[in-house]
């Protein structure tokens, strides 16, 4: 059977787990255990049978039992857990995704135990300290290369180890907090732990290892915790169906949302996966507008600029007129600037620039894509050999809070490959821009204590986003990126999001982002926690509008008003709600309302007239139309309205005059077709065929023409027109205007 046979079976099962259903998901999982003759599976699937049917003919025969909820909780925890064994057992076989290749290459050797590495790392910690004693020259040098590869190698192994490490005892999760108590392991190493310990949760579930994870979110060692949080959110996310089996792990989180800490970097976190949704959206524009479009400028700019302009004292300081106005005529100039508002918001800008980066050998190795930046790592340790160059650089590299840990990996190699004088180039030029940028980063951290903390979370996020999607074995992985955005749906986060603050905070990010589901569910669950604040009923109206369900944005618009009466924005929507939904006189009533806060908007005038139009009061529609007009006589919008309402009130000679002029103003298909209904009127209709004739090249398709034409037959008949006409005009434009005299 193929692996994806395997996985889609295990997921049926699952889906029956989750239903409840545990006689098909029984049946399932024993169909599982005999493909592969697992025999100890079918007899621990009989005995959860077994189990499960003495549990029935109690319930049945209503004899009550206190425990009755807590063995049918444990038949369910047990029944997943011999789901997944069973689908494991399969995969182990057949499957080609790293999780089981490692596996396999494990099975081979007996594994070092948590505290052999424990004491191999520490011995190397300690071998690097001594020899940092010895005195400058290369017998040093050696000795510290040959002592940092030892150590990369066996931090390599001690990832792979835990990646593929079985369900934890009580033995194993002693030994895992020994080694994270222990002050003698480096963090860097710790990092490396927690992000394979991530990785192996998100292959098999393991309640266990789930509660140490939670246990290291509530240090406060920033750099460690930070990653733990990270990792607790997609894992959560992943097993949903499960957190009720297992109250111990979200009992956890409860008691850790006490901790105003954990608070501010759980939803840090949350609001930086939100942002990582947005990332292939920004690579987009940035591939298929912004680059292209700065590709295109750049001969232009040669031809119009003196590039010798710049190379003197005052090109160094003063940004040419010319080349602004070239970039702002382009209409670059918004685009970079929404580039540079990104940038600052902590969106992800450069996956872009360094996804074709990642060919190294260094990123064949999965657990190189977790190491935080460490510029003695040996693939990358001779660029930073001259001491002079190498301060600057690694102090430039450390600092910098615009790249992730993974992308700063593939800078130093793209670096590396560069001739030597461009190189040296490149790093002095780093390294004068460094000092800037630490200065600049000193200052925000007095402004922004939390700086670090924020960068940590935003970095480690890309580092994932990046090995999710690309690296060159990451099908065999369920990618976290994918799963939908419900931090504030999932119950056991709720001690966490359901602080109004929190939620107001995540549901926010969602309406920014234009995931406006979302942001309606997060608002609603807002107003429910009693935050009665009329821009929470603003959001919840303009979410329902954007996802068309008017009466739904009125309701809440009208909501909105009861508690801020005098919010021009608010009425506006609520009357355009109303004019949506086809009740122009309560519109008109709120425009009217709105017309005494602005009384010089000719939008509202406009939408006054629309009105009074709709209510068929074409003299008073016409009477705003006109006032616009007379207040802004080049408004196309105004003439426009003029010339219709002018038609329906059947003054054909008003009509035909603005009729003209839009027709000398970039006119569309629907302006061709209206002139032609008043010639129509106006019996000229040679004239009239002409027009319709120009509105079908403009609508692309005769029958896109003959469908407005048909949409406006009502009013063709109010106007006083035959239409019994109509199918002859049809007739005589498919024969071509000339062919044959009317």
């Amino acid at each position: 059977m193929q692996s994806t046979d395997t996985i889609t079976k295990l997921k049926i099962i699952h889906s029956h787990i989750e239903q409840r259903d545990l006689k098909q998901a029984i049946e399932g999982v024993r169909a599982l255990a005999s493909l592969s003759q697992q025999w100890s599976t079918t007899e621990k699937i009989s005995e959860l049978e077994t189990n499960y049917q003495y549990m029935l003919h109690y319930l049945i025969e209503g004899k009550k039992d206190p425990e009755q909820q807590h063995i049918y909780e444990k038949l369910i925890r047990d029944l997943y857990t011999v789901a997944d064994d069973a689908a494991e057992h399969l995969l182990l076989q057949e499957s080609s995704a790293l999780f089981f290749e490692k596996s396999r290459q494990l099975q081979v050797r007996i594994p070092l135990s948590m505290d052999e590495y424990r004491s191999i790392i520490t011995r190397q910690a300690d071998t690097s300290s001594f020899i940092s004693l010895l005195e400058e020259g290369e017998e040093k040098e050696r000795r510290l290369k040959e002592n940092e590869l030892t150590h990369e190698n066996t931090l390599q192994d001690l990832f792979y180890s835990l990646f593929v490490s079985p369900r934890a005892n009580t033995d194993m999760i002693t030994a895992y907090r020994a080694f994270m108590d222990d002050n003698l392991i480096p963090v860097y190493d710790k990092s490396v732990f927690l992000s394979a310990l991530t990785m192996n949760l998100l292959q098999r579930f393991d309640a266990a290892k789930v509660e140490l994870l939670l246990d290291i979110c509530g240090r406060p060692d920033s750099e460690l915790a930070t990653r733990a949080i990270i990792g607790i959110i997609p894992i959560f996310q992943t097993y949903t169906a499960r957190w009720t089996l297992y109250p111990e792990c979200g009992n956890r989180l409860k008691l850790l949302s006490d901790d105003k800490l954990f608070n501010r970097r759980f939803v840090a976190a949350i609001i930086g996966f939100i942002q990582a949704h947005e990332t292939e959206k920004i690579t987009k524009r940035l591939t298929e507008e912004i680059l292209p479009e700065m590709m295109k400028l750049s001969p232009m700019i040669g031809k119009k600029i003196n590039l010798d302009e710049w190379m003197g004292e005052s090109g160094l300081d003063e940004k040419n007129p010319e080349w602004q106005k070239i970039l702002d005529e382009s209409g670059l100039t918004d685009k970079l600037q929404e580039f540079s508002e990104l940038q600052l918001e902590g969106a992800d800008v450069f996956h872009s620039t360094f996804s074709n980066l990642k060919s190294y050998p260094f990123f064949q190795e999965m657990s190189n894509w977790f190491l935080p930046f460490n510029p003695q790592h040996s693939s990358i340790r001779q660029l930073f050999s001259d001491k002079s160059e190498g301060a600057s650089l690694i102090e430039t590299m450390l600092r910098s809070s615009l790249i992730c840990n993974s992308d700063k990996y593939s800078f130093c190699f793209s670096v590396m490959m560069m001739p030597e004088n461009y190189r040296h180039m490149m790093i002095s030029q780093l390294g004068a821009e460094g000092e800037e940028l630490t200065k600049m980063q000193a200052e925000e951290e007095v402004l922004k204590p939390y700086q670090k903390e924020d960068t940590l979370i935003k970095q480690y996020i890309q580092d994932l986003y990046r090995f999710f999607k690309l690296y060159k074995r990451s099908t065999g992985f369920g990618d976290i990126f994918s799963l939908p955005l419900n931090y504030h749906l999932i119950e056991t986060f709720h001690p966490v999001v359901l602080q109004p603050r929190h939620l107001e905070q995540i549901a926010l990010y969602y309406f920014e982002k234009n995931n406006f589901s979302e942001a309606l569910t997060a608002y609603m669950m807002l107003a429910e926690t009693g935050v009665t604040k009329s821009e929470v009923w603003q959001k919840i109206g303009y979410c329902r509008q954007m996802l068309a369900d008017i009466n739904g944005a009125l309701e809440a618009y009208l909501h909105a008003d009861l508690i801020d009466e005098n919010n021009t924005w608010v009425i506006h929507r609520i009357a355009h709600c109303y004019r949506m939904l086809k009740q122009p006189g309560t519109a008109l009533t709120y425009y009217r309302r709105l017309e005494q806060f602005r009384p010089d908007d000719l939008q509202i005038q406009l939408n006054i007239g629309h009105c009074y139009l709709e209510l068929k009061q074409y003299d008073t529609a016409l009477n705003f139309y006109f006032k616009v007009e007379l207040l802004d006589s080049r408004n196309r919008r105004a003439w426009r309205s003029v010339a219709w309402c002018a038609f329906l009130s059947r003054k054909f000679d008003v009509a035909r005059k603005y009729y003209a002029m839009i027709l000398e103003n970039e006119p569309n298909a629907h302006d061709y077709l209206n002139a032609g209904h008043v010639e129509l009127c106006l019996e000229e209709n040679k004239r009239a065929v002409q027009f319709y004739q120009t509105s079908m090249e403009k609508a692309g398709s005769f029958d896109a023409f003959r469908s407005m034409l048909t949409e406006d037959e009502d009013e063709l008949q109010e106007a006083g027109v035959n239409t019994a006409l109509l199918p002859i005009i049809l007739d005589k434009i498919r024969y071509g205007v000339n062919d044959v005299m009317m």
